[in-house]
């Protein structure tokens, strides 16, 4: 069951990713409004898999929402970030946000590690740097913009997970999925009405070409969540979080090579090799 856990989200997590590359390299406009309404379909997701009939008292209000700015900032930022900057350095950072995750687990959750555990995180850690490093041989574009958008979407990622399991920890995870609608809905009417405000016309250029892959793209994101929030639910965040990561490497690395036929450096079949190490240290 927990392999599955880990497993399934990253493959819906690519799927989203596809679509949205898709979307992006055929049209190159609405980038914030596409956002947006994936978060609209991810919420339609935590409407319509409701078993149990919604509620919402106030706390799941307040978790909800604080939720919905970070996953809105982490959204919004990454996608600044990747617009302006080295998209293998900013990968790279934003991956690190496992730290506050593992942070969090260990010192708050007193969550057991031995020295074993605390092995598979450095190597979990070395393994992330050698996959995304950027190459040496190419100019890294630097700016104080790019640097800030970078920090930002990587806290607020690190943050949106822990507040995540805070949640899940003080209502048994009873109200997974009110939390997560308050959340994508307060994202959507955030970064939509930002479009609107910011640019009309992209906006309307995305609601007639943009909406089947944003639907994709969403109902990817919806099952992703859906799927981690299950596994926080039944493994400790110290060890679920860099777990993902290092499986998310591994299965970048077939489907690049598989799909894409693309080729890794040395350095970077040392990474994935160093992931599964990491894997089996994390899990023993």
């Amino acid at each position: 069951m927990k392999a599955l856990l880990i497993t399934l989200p990253i493959f819906t997590s690519m799927l989203e990713g596809i679509f949205i590359k898709r979307y992006n390299s055929r049209h190159e406009k609405g980038g914030s409004l596409f956002i947006a309404f994936v978060s609209v379909f991810a919420m339609l997701f935590f409407i319509l898999t409701d078993q149990n009939g919604l509620v919402f008292p106030n706390k799941i209000i307040v978790y909800g929402s604080i939720a919905g700015i970070l996953y809105c900032v982490a959204s919004y930022m990454t996608y600044v970030a990747l617009a302006i900057g080295s998209f293998a350095m900013s990968m790279l950072i934003i991956s690190y946000d496992l730290v506050l995750t593992v942070g969090y687990g260990l010192i708050f959750l007193k969550e057991p590690a031995s020295a074993v555990t605390y092995t598979g995180l450095f190597i979990a850690f070395v393994s992330l740097f050698l996959v995304n490093a950027p190459d040496k041989s190419k100019k890294i574009k630097f700016s104080l913009k790019w640097l800030a958008s970078i920090v930002c979407a990587t806290v607020a990622s690190g943050l949106f997970t822990v507040l995540t399991k805070m949640q899940q920890a003080d209502f048994n995870n009873a109200y997974t999925n009110e939390f997560m609608i308050i959340c994508m809905g307060l994202s959507a009417t955030v970064l939509t009405f930002g479009s609107i405000i910011k640019a009309p016309r992209e906006s309307l250029y995305f609601l007639r070409h943009g909406l089947g892959w944003a639907v994709s793209a969403g109902a990817s994101n919806g099952a992703t969540n859906f799927l981690s929030l299950a596994l926080l639910n039944v493994m400790p965040i110290s060890i679920a979080t860099p777990t993902k990561a290092a499986v998310k490497i591994i299965a970048s690395f077939i489907w690049a090579y598989l799909i894409y036929k693309e080729r890794y450096s040395k350095k970077q079949l040392l990474g994935v090799g160093l992931g599964v190490v990491a894997i089996v240290l994390l899990n023993i």
